[in-house]
């Protein structure tokens, strides 16, 4: 990494810059989970006694939410084991520590790779960010509003034929949840990678156009193996949509071939 004003840094300087943009990006994620911990939604302290010390915090409220969205009617919830809440709790103030941070994140890698790119290669940088932002955001919001409550539904429709009673496990019920929604947010950021493949000239539109029958296959497998739902109802509906961004992404990633292949041509 040259830092782009003819200077370079050794290796143990490039580590120690590394070790640093890390450091900042961890004590970010630290702080962002302390506030969705602790930081209270709101002020109103009428329901706050010493017999009932708790209050509404990020992660409380967002738990709520998950639960009165997702959750059908004539289905309960029970804390297997003593820490199951506090596993819940903690799971889910990560989760938002991570997304709270991420704009951090972002900004730390590209202030870490940012002296090794070219002025055309750093003017990529923001559409790749808006696109993996935009991808993951639609990717999440698909899980939210379609494929978890549908899993959920069948999940449960499949145990009526037995008479079990609807009692599900606290800490399994978001662990499904939260492992499903990440599944459809990375995955649908998969076109970003088939673009970046074709644009660094290991990949072709072409060899991706003629190995469809075995890419395709090879992404609904690897859902599968991520998914924590054991049923086919995520495959089938995160499925379908990202073969279609898939084909729109070879279009795209198109335009990036065309500059190489016109010295080939004469």
């Amino acid at each position: 990494m040259s830092g782009g004003k003819g200077s370079e840094l050794t290796f143990w300087e490039h580590l120690a810059e590394l070790v640093r943009r890390l450091r900042i990006i961890l004590y970010s994620v630290i702080a962002c989970t302390l506030v969705a911990m602790l930081f209270p939604v709101s002020l109103d302290r009428t329901g706050f006694s010493p017999s009932n010390p708790w209050y509404t915090t990020i992660a409380s409220l967002v738990i709520n939410k998950m639960r009165e969205n997702f959750l059908p009617p004539g289905v309960e919830l029970i804390p297997v084991s003593f820490f199951a809440s506090l596993q819940v709790y903690i799971l889910v103030s990560l989760i938002l520590g991570v997304l709270l941070s991420s704009p951090i994140t972002a900004y730390e890698v590209y202030k870490f790779v940012n002296p090794a790119l070219y002025r055309r290669e750093r003017r990529a940088v923001l559409p790749f960010i808006l696109s993996f932002t935009a991808l993951f955001a639609s990717g999440f919001a698909i899980g939210y509003v379609l494929v978890v409550p549908m899993t959920l539904r069948l999940l449960i429709l499949m145990a009526e034929p037995f008479g079990l009673a609807k009692l599900y496990s606290f800490t399994e019920f978001f662990s499904l949840v939260a492992g499903s929604l990440l599944v459809c947010g990375i995955m649908f950021t998969t076109p970003i990678y088939f673009v970046l493949l074709v644009k660094a000239g290991i990949l072709t539109t072409d060899h991706l156009r003629k190995n469809r029958k075995y890419v395709y296959p090879a992404l609904i497998i690897t859902i599968s193996i991520l998914d924590p739902d054991p049923s086919l109802v995520t495959e089938t509906f995160l499925g379908l949509p990202l073969i279609l961004l898939l084909e729109i992404s070879i279009l795209v990633a198109r335009r990036y071939e065309r500059p190489r292949k016109e010295p080939k041509s004469r």
